[in-house]
């Protein structure tokens, strides 16, 4: 792995714990609210000093993970479920099979995935478990292009062909072979790439869901989210900047981490 790579590790990395850290904090969103201590600067006792409602910025900023690293690995969880089957299937089987997979496929991708995400939000509520669904159907046909594309480029291989010479079963030789040996860094890349792109669809519906109450779109307060600390603090005139700038740094930087390891893991996967 290159050092991208390796940046990108250590920052979902910090993800993961900070996720971890939130979930057994019992940190009370609402109980934290304090006028007396309302737009500190950093300091020992507040990391990041506080926001206009004297609620802690960097608790805020941590507890905002359960929002979108659990919800985030369901989609990718599903689109990998939805995509990585039909993708396979198609590239082994090849024929009429596979166009009319690809076709159930390029249709979904005709939409373009915000439209849908908002779509199926308008539709179905915006709860984050919601979006997370439709991040995924709305990402799965680019996964299944991928998966097709390399299984259809190894099915005549000369190990395939031997291994089938040889009386081994076509599900060993297509999930063992090459959906896990040959193809799980690519499954694992489209899956990172996923899970930034769900980061930054929930803390932009956030956003917008802040700054136009009747929008009804992503997480409403007192839950923090990255995108609703933003929007909340934006206009707050003498408060503590880092209450804007922190949410505002930490989507950058996971976004950036998600993308840096995917980008390590794709140096050493070639078909």
């Amino acid at each position: 792995m290159n050092l991208s790579g390796a940046v990108g590790l250590a920052v979902m990395s910090a993800v993961v714990v900070a996720w971890g850290v939130s979930l057994v904090s019992g940190y009370d969103v609402v109980a934290d609210v304090n006028p007396e201590h309302m737009n500190l600067g950093p300091a020992s006792a507040h990391w990041l000093g506080t926001d206009h409602l004297g609620r802690d910025v960097a608790w805020r900023l941590v507890t905002a993970s359960e929002v979108f690293v659990g919800p985030g690995l369901f989609a990718c969880l599903l689109a990998l479920l939805l995509g990585v089957p039909a993708g396979a299937w198609a590239g082994w089987v090849g024929g009429l099979g596979a166009e009319l997979v690809r076709y159930v496929f390029t249709v979904i991708a005709s939409l373009p995935r915000f439209v849908l995400v908002l779509l199926v939000c308008a539709i179905y509520g915006s709860s984050v478990w919601t979006l997370a669904a439709a991040a995924a159907v709305a990402y799965s046909p680019a996964i299944a292009e991928a998966v097709y594309s390399r299984i259809a480029t190894f099915r005549g291989r000369e190990f395939v062909l031997a291994a089938e010479a040889h009386g081994v079963h076509w599900a060993r030789i297509l999930g063992w072979h090459l959906l896990w040996v040959n193809g799980k860094t690519l499954i694992a890349r489209h899956a990172l790439q996923l899970f930034a792109y769900f980061l930054l669809v929930e803390t932009t519906l956030s956003y917008i869901g802040a700054l136009e109450a009747g929008a009804g779109f992503g997480v409403p307060e007192p839950t923090p989210s990255w995108g609703n600390m933003i929007a909340f603090e934006w206009g707050v005139r003498h408060g503590n900047q880092w209450a804007t700038w922190a949410p505002a740094l930490a989507i950058w930087v996971v976004i950036l981490g998600a993308l840096l390891l995917a980008d390590g893991l794709a140096e050493g996967d070639h078909a």
